[in-house]
């Protein structure tokens, strides 16, 4: 591990003399005067050195022995919901994972697995567009609510379709509202959370997975986020992470908590055209291939659905889209326990 970390140490230093003329090929940087330090490719550097360790990525060619993992260090910068766009991953060496104990668990194939969630359903023709897809793309659809009291007959259907669906939860932002889908709001109690997930669980017997719908106020909340995710373990519900700021309280307490929790890497659709979703498609596949898995997001808009029927042939070629258990599966099975997530941009 020494001779390792002084030939990462080499590397970081040539990678950080010309990390601005390469940024284009390795991080699809937003913004072309960003700082050599805001890089995301010395960025992944940083994080090696202060924490991240690379038996988090998981080779998929060649199979090694398996090793205990760290957790992820959280981000720190500003932002809002829905208006960020993503970079590649930072150009860092697979390091491979295994369990000898269970080598019928590893994968047969090549391709890296990914979970692809598509959020913000809660109309039956918004389900059929994605039933027609021939795409194992996951569901994320909103509570039952006055305004959304279809949604649990959807979750039978999705269900009977022999499908998984997740619970898209509205957590409070700040600087966005939806009253009509009634967020938790920082502050609740626990007692009132409790009851309030109860609920959702009666409306969605068959549910295992919450994703967060905005919440850029309440998953910056260190108190609020370790509530809520102890009162999903009382319930048996687990929280994948939309990451709609950079450093989500959830990452401190993964690595606090030693446990694993899911993240989004990559937003597909932040601008509604099918251009730039494909660009981003693009961008998952890069994502994936380098550390072996990734969590996309997208959304029920028209342009969506055409990238997504005009790449399909693609991203079924070199992915195998997954269903939530199954990449939670996937990582315990490979011992990650700390999931690494692409660079927040």
């Amino acid at each position: 591990m020494v001779n390792i970390r002084f030939l990462l140490c080499g590397i970081f230093t040539l990678f950080t003399s010309a990390a601005l003329c390469r940024a284009d090929s390795i991080a699809n940087l937003a913004e072309s005067n960003s700082k050599v330090i805001a890089h995301p490719l010395i960025q992944g550097f940083s994080q090696m050195f202060f924490g991240l360790h690379t038996d988090n990525f998981i080779e998929l060619d060649e199979m090694k022995q398996n090793k205990p993992t760290q957790e992820n260090n959280a981000e720190s910068a500003d932002s809002k919901d829905f208006n960020q766009n993503d970079t590649q991953s930072p150009k860092i060496k697979n390091k491979t994972l295994q369990n000898p104990q269970n080598p019928q668990n590893l994968l047969s194939t090549s391709k890296p697995k990914v979970l692809l969630i598509m959020d913000d359903l809660s109309k039956l023709s918004q389900i059929k567009a994605l039933e027609s897809l021939p795409l194992n793309i996951t569901p994320s659809i909103f509570p039952k609510t006055q305004h959304t009291s279809i949604t649990p007959k959807l979750a039978q259907r999705i269900t009977k379709n022999g499908k998984s669906f997740m619970i898209h939860l509205p957590l409070e932002a700040q600087n966005f509202t939806q009253k009509e889908l009634e967020p938790l709001k920082v502050g609740i109690d626990k007692q009132s959370l409790k009851e309030q997930i109860l609920q959702i669980k009666r409306d969605f017997p068959h549910l295992m997975y919450l994703n967060n719908h905005t919440g850029s106020k309440f998953t910056q909340s260190k108190t609020d986020m370790k509530n809520l995710l102890e009162v999903f373990d009382e319930l048996n519900l687990k929280f994948i992470d939309s990451v709609t700021i950079p450093n989500p309280a959830s990452e401190l307490l993964a690595k606090e908590q030693k446990r694993l929790i899911m993240q989004r890497d990559i937003f597909l659709d932040n601008q509604t055209n099918v251009a730039y979703t494909k660009k981003q498609l693009q961008s998952l596949i890069q994502k994936a291939k380098k550390k072996g898995y990734a969590i996309a997001i997208c959304h029920p808009h028209p342009s969506t659905f055409k990238a997504l029927t005009q790449m399909q042939k693609e991203l079924n070629a070199n992915l195998e889209l997954v269903s939530p258990s199954e990449l939670e599966n996937f990582l315990r099975e490979n011992n990650t326990l700390s999931y690494v997530r692409s660079p927040f941009f």
